[in-house]
């Protein structure tokens, strides 16, 4: 799978203006509250329109505003992790996976099956959302993505609500599931470890742009942006003559804070 994104949207904080291409990777993006992390998933999700540009998923355009295409987010092929799992509250676990089946047939109702057993949710088939702990709450949303054999992933801060046992387990998962999917995959997180572990590929935003774009290996060991500098190694511009001169980097540094966007209606989930 290959995605071309092209796309120009304007919010109140500024303009987003990004512009970049994956072939089954896993990208992540790194960047502070309010750069447009969030904004850029939501428009390749098809949960919001961009005001410019193009999208396009192998030889499928999803949108391009020259030809007035925009395509719906169920009829895009992408699955969407929303931070706060965005499960329906009135349906059970299964309900929720089969909402997203292509086919709800027999066939399909088997892979449902087949979700919960992997998600270890078989016992929790036929409970609610509101009795489900974090960490099946998540699982739950992960399967429901899956059950649209979608072509993309992505994944919106999918840790940020775990505490820190539960963090670990559910990356672990996380983790599998990036592996096995072999599609194009965009992780969207304000912890930059979790970018290192888990993606490919690293994209610093910087207020609404795209500041540096690489192998992840590579940006970690040697941001060639200021923002980059700043969110991985916590260096700022005017400390870089310092430590040229001492030889000394400093690696510490807070992570950047969690951005806060995720605004979408339940109704738009894939």
């Amino acid at each position: 799978m290959k995605l071309q994104v092209e796309i120009v949207k304007k919010v109140k904080t500024g303009t987003i203006r990004v512009e970049f291409a994956l072939e089954n990777e896993v990208l992540g993006i790194l960047g502070r509250s309010g750069c447009g992390k969030s904004v850029t998933l939501r428009c390749i999700a098809g949960t919001l329109q961009p005001d410019e540009g193009r999208i396009l998923l192998d030889d499928r355009v999803l949108y391009d505003s020259g030809k007035k295409i925009c395509l719906k987010a169920r009829e895009r092929g992408i699955g969407y992790l929303f931070q706060n799992y965005a499960l329906f509250p009135n349906m059970t676990v299964l309900k929720n996976i089969c909402f997203s089946l292509k086919k709800r047939d027999r066939e399909g109702r088997k892979y449902a099956r087949e979700l919960l057993e992997r998600f270890y949710l078989t016992d929790v088939a036929d409970s609610y959302p509101a009795i489900l702990s974090g960490g099946q709450q998540q699982r739950a949303a992960m399967a429901r993505m899956l059950a649209a054999c979608p072509g993309v992933l992505l994944l919106d801060e999918p840790f940020s609500a775990l505490d820190s046992f539960l963090r670990q387990e559910m990356e672990r998962e996380v983790q599998e599931v990036l592996n096995t999917f072999g599609g194009v995959s965009i992780l969207v997180s304000h912890n930059k470890e979790e970018i290192s572990r888990l993606t490919s590929r690293c994209m610093v935003m910087d207020q609404g742009r795209i500041a540096e774009i690489g192998e992840t290996a590579k940006i970690f060991a040697a941001p060639q942006s200021e923002e980059g500098r700043l969110l991985i190694h916590g260096i700022r511009a005017e400390e870089m003559g310092k430590e040229n001169l001492s030889g000394k980097g400093n690696t510490g540094g807070k992570d950047d804070p969690a951005e806060k966007e995720n605004l979408q209606k339940q109704e738009d989930v894939l």
